[in-house]
């Protein structure tokens, strides 16, 4: 074996502390930051806060503290946390209407023990409430029931004996007359009918709306309103009373620890009607360089100790102006180009990536990802994950996209309506879906019925047999 020395020529990505700093406080959200921020001032003698900052911040931080939102749902579906972007009323009006529930609803019950209660006060067979309670416990984390009747009836068969047409009666008759509204539906667009009542004027051109026109509800209030033929004031008033619907009514329903959030972003309306964005105050907007040891003469060791001290002190402060310089560039795309998602909520959501983000605020993909992920907006229709800003597309025909959400309810209705004894198969859906200019295969419709949780063709000519 033989040693010798040789000299080679290279290139290599080198992260300076510098760098790795910037990409720590980017990743962060402002809770974490603020942990990171308080640390850091005390292992730091050069750094200082400015206590009449700190002051002045109180009151947005008060302002922006919103009620605990489940973090695991937004993290799989969405979001989490829109706890506030249907509610039934607006945040100032609700107070008043929190003490009426109360008086039926304790208030150490979880939400799934409120709708277990609300079971086992309701008349009924004792079988059916049974099968209740097992309903109750199968919902997803949306509070959504998303498996066919017959297949649920074969996996509880253990448990209790029961058949598609009885699951499908306990749900619908059951699960979906409980408080909130909104439990149990097999869709977006059932679960948000499921909140609306008939009688009333509004909620009855809501229906309408959702069930007709679906398609139309991007559209600006006057070409809905020509398209739906009602005014412009009625439409007005619809979407004011769909933003206050809950999509999904089933967080919390697991009972998992809530944890307190703040928006690090906040899109609102002004008075012209366009989105202005904002990065609210917060704590760390008042660190600074310590003053009383900038002018110290030091000496031996603890020369450099302090000159260490300062070098990182003077990066932190930079890295927390180009965070926030780069949220403000990310949120004021996402403000342009999702405008239609702020105004009307999930069903104005159009097809955007984060290297389409990318490419127009000039950053690497992976700085936006950092800068989305695990952060949160405050917004017309209420808080929002950033990362729910971006959905993948599907070309049309005429050279456009449309968000895989609204292929995958396109797909979820053609299943709903197609006849009991002849259920349609997926090439079928696929090749329905090519005339209305929608370019998918057939294992792509598989793969959507699939994520929506719905049976295969074969499945469903099963179930429709055996019932």
């Amino acid at each position: 074996m033989e040693h010798r020395l040789s000299h080679k020529l290279g290139q290599r990505l080198s992260l300076t502390p510098q760098l790795t700093q910037s990409l720590k406080v980017l990743s962060m959200n402002c809770m974490e930051l603020e942990s990171y921020l308080e640390e850091s001032i005390e292992s730091n003698p050069m750094l200082d806060m400015d206590p009449d900052a700190v002051l002045s911040s109180e009151p947005a931080n008060q302002d922006h503290a919103l009620e605990a939102v489940e973090l695991e749902r937004w993290k799989e579906a969405g979001d989490n946390g829109w706890e506030t972007m249907y509610s039934s009323f607006s945040r100032a009006d609700r107070a008043d209407d929190f003490s009426d529930h109360e008086q039926f609803l304790p208030e150490h019950l979880t939400l799934s023990e409120s709708l277990h209660e609300q079971v086992n006060r309701q008349p009924m067979p004792d079988q059916e409430r049974e099968l209740a309670h097992i309903l109750i416990d199968s919902l997803d984390d949306d509070g959504y029931f998303r498996i066919a009747p017959a297949e649920f009836a074969i996996e509880i068969s253990d448990q209790i004996k029961t058949d598609a047409a009885t699951v499908k009666h306990v749900v619908e008759d059951v699960i979906q007359q409980l408080e909130p509204a909104g439990f149990g539906a097999r869709s977006l667009t059932e679960c948000l009918l499921l909140q609306l009542d008939a009688e009333q004027e509004v909620d009855a051109w809501a229906i309408r709306l959702l069930l007709h026109f679906p398609d139309a509800l991007t559209q600006s209030d006057e070409e809905l309103a020509s398209t739906a033929a009602c005014s412009v004031d009625m439409i007005r008033q619809v979407r004011a009373r769909m933003r206050r619907l809950d999509p999904f009514p089933g967080h919390g329903l697991n009972g998992d620890n809530n944890y307190y959030i703040r928006p690090e972003v906040v899109f609102r309306r002004n008075n012209g009607n366009d989105i202005e964005v904002d990065i609210p105050g917060t704590g760390w907007q008042g660190i600074r360089l310590n003053e009383r040891w900038q002018d110290q003469e030091w000496k031996g060791r603890d020369k450099a100790f302090m000159s260490q001290a300062m070098k990182e002190a003077k990066w932190l402060l930079h890295a927390l102006d180009q965070r926030s310089e780069t949220l403000m560039k990310v949120a004021q795309c996402l403000a342009r180009r999702q405008r239609a998602f702020l105004e009307y909520g999930i069903l104005g959501l159009k097809p955007l990536t984060l290297q389409d983000v990318a490419e127009e605020v000039g950053m690497h993909e992976s700085t936006i990802s950092r800068v989305t992920n695990g952060k949160y907006a405050d917004t017309p229709i209420g808080l929002i994950e950033l990362r729910r800003f971006f959905s993948a597309g599907l070309p049309t025909r005429g050279g456009g996209m449309i968000s895989v959400y609204r292929v995958q309810q396109r797909v979820k209705a053609l299943i709903d309506s197609e006849p009991a004894a002849r259920p349609i198969s997926d090439q079928t859906i696929a090749e329905r879906l090519q005339v209305e200019g929608i370019e998918i295969a057939r294992r792509t419709v598989a793969k959507y019925r699939e994520q929506m949780g719905l049976p295969s063709g074969s499945q469903r000519r099963r179930a429709a047999a055996s019932c």
